[in-house]
């Protein structure tokens, strides 16, 4: 049976908002879009739901995120762990400390909480870093879906090849439920460089998605240029890493990367906070794609991304909320009014919502599936209820604006009603 769904607003992404829309969906796709009166006359016998004086809008698409980490404000308390870093190096000490205190089920306790923030938020996709990786099975029974990016890291040369062999066997399923399988080399500080490497042929030899935390603070492009700075004097002191202390290599982050084959097309670079305009371009021209993690950057003091430059150049964004590690929800609502604030100079409303959904479909191989309202597209999309009535031609900017703890009335997946 084919079902009309309408609003007060209906909100598409690379289209004016339409006054009085609706949208036509049969067997858990949209087929046609426009006025409640078109609807009916295309599909007379379909079945009508009028969510009255509201906004109907795409899901989001949360390009980055932790789920495994959701639980971890309790247990840092636990713990006696404060949540307020001094910078980002003791931040990771920190995170160490209270990720060696979990156990495997509370990490699986943690990802099933996250996945239910994450639909509570209007979101439909994920990209999800898992380094914990037999809380895959986990993921089997929600309703969202994207891609899982299992993460590897380490400096001995025999722990390496053991972490490769366990990330085989994962691999070896291709996907779980909804979810594709990718690779997430941490970072250019925590795993040796061959291994990156290693991890990077891989990638591009079966095709696999592949994503890695890169340019996020100060203390990575020092320990990248002079093989000293916080990295080596309290991070790799903390882990017994002295004797992978590197020399120094004078080099750029994006220019490590791409010497150890990590810069291609579609890889999901995060962060990208102290990217140089060189090394932009070079992204740009290896047809990568970035996450901004706007919050996530200012709760560890680490700067503000380089968006105007980036924009600038073509590079594709989306929009992450990393983990509740370094963030105060899940919501990519609340990421976008934050975001509104720091990126004000260099990104309309428009644009913004933008990182949110086409972009972020974009970055998890979903542009064909989700992140707008179109025909062809999977019928799935968010609804927020208005006490006020709102003004169409600044829709956008003013739900951006006000979404701080924007609550979500309901969530529309694949033509079901999940929330």
């Amino acid at each position: 049976m084919s079902t009309i769904y309408c609003a007060r607003h209906l909100l598409y992404t690379q289209a004016p908002p339409l006054d009085g829309g609706a949208l036509l969906e049969q067997k858990g796709r949209i087929v046609a879009l426009g006025s409640l009166n078109e609807m009916k006359k295309s599909a007379p016998g379909a079945r009508v739901v009028d969510f009255g004086e509201a906004v109907l809008l795409p899901t989001f698409i949360n390009a980055h995120t932790h789920l495994e980490l959701s639980h971890y404000p309790a247990w840092a308390s636990a713990v006696g762990v404060s949540s307020a870093p001094t910078g980002f190096v003791d931040w990771i000490l920190r995170l160490i400390k209270v990720k060696r205190s979990v156990n495997p089920e509370m990490m699986n306790e943690a990802i099933r909480y996250g996945l239910r923030l994450c639909l509570e938020s209007g979101t439909a996709a994920i990209g999800d870093i898992l380094s914990w990786f037999g809380g895959c099975a986990t993921y089997a029974d929600t309703p969202l879906c994207g891609r899982i990016f299992l993460e590897s890291l380490g400096q001995d040369l025999a722990l390496t090849q053991k972490l490769y062999q366990q990330l085989d066997a994962v691999l070896q399923q291709q996907e779980i439920s909804n979810f594709e399988l990718g690779i997430s080399p941490h970072s250019p500080y925590t795993i040796r460089p061959k291994y990156m490497r290693q991890l990077f042929e891989r990638c591009r030899r079966d095709h696999l998605a592949c994503s890695i935390h890169i340019a996020e603070s100060v203390a990575e492009t020092d320990f990248l240029n002079s093989g000293e700075g916080e990295l080596v004097e309290k991070l790799y002191a903390a882990v017994n890493w002295h004797q992978y202390r590197p020399e120094a290599r004078m080099m750029r982050p994006i220019e490590f990367l791409d010497e150890r084959g990590g810069l291609f097309a579609d890889q999901l670079l995060v962060h990208g906070v102290q990217l140089s305009r060189s090394e932009i371009k070079a992204i740009a021209a290896a047809g990568a794609q970035l996450v901004l993690c706007p919050r996530s950057n200012a709760h560890l003091q680490v700067g503000t991304a380089p968006v105007a430059d980036l924009k600038q150049a073509g590079v594709g964004l989306a929009l992450g909320t990393d983990s509740l590690a370094s963030n105060q929800s899940l919501s990519l609502w609340d990421e976008l009014s934050f975001a509104a604030k720091v990126y004000a100079d260099a990104l309309s409303a428009d644009e913004l919502f933008a990182l949110a959904t086409t972009g972020g479909a974009r970055a998890l191989g979903l542009q064909n599936q989700l992140g707008e309202l179109k025909p062809g597209l999977r019928c799935s999309f968010q609804v927020v209820r208005r006490k006020e009535p709102l003004r169409t031609r600044t829709l956008v900017e003013t739900l951006i604006a006000e979404g701080q703890g924007q609550k979500i009335d309901t969530l529309i997946l694949d033509g079901v009603s999940v929330l």
